[in-house]
């Protein structure tokens, strides 16, 4: 790694990039994607297996992700509203 590049990288630990409020949630989804990709691809027999198995444990984890949220949100409104 060059000199120009080490020191490019080690300016986004100093200075981070601003994301919006929103733009930091949507990082979820490309991380998911990675996480799936690395544990389907450790758990498949085969390549043919990997695309198919990669897409639906993409989707039970977002989905999930989502479900825990509104769980959480539905129990911080009634706490609000009955505290």
């Amino acid at each position: 790694m060059s000199t120009l590049a080490a020191l490019m990288l080690a300016l986004l630990f100093i200075h981070p990039l601003k994301l919006p409020a929103g733009g930091r949630l949507w990082m979820f989804l490309p991380l998911a994607l990675c996480v799936t990709v690395v544990y389907r691809a450790t758990r498949a027999r085969t390549a043919a297996d990997l695309p198919r198995a990669t897409v639906i444990s993409f989707v039970q984890i977002v989905v999930g992700m989502c479900l825990i949220a509104v769980a959480f949100y539905l129990v911080h409104e009634a706490v609000l509203r009955f505290s």
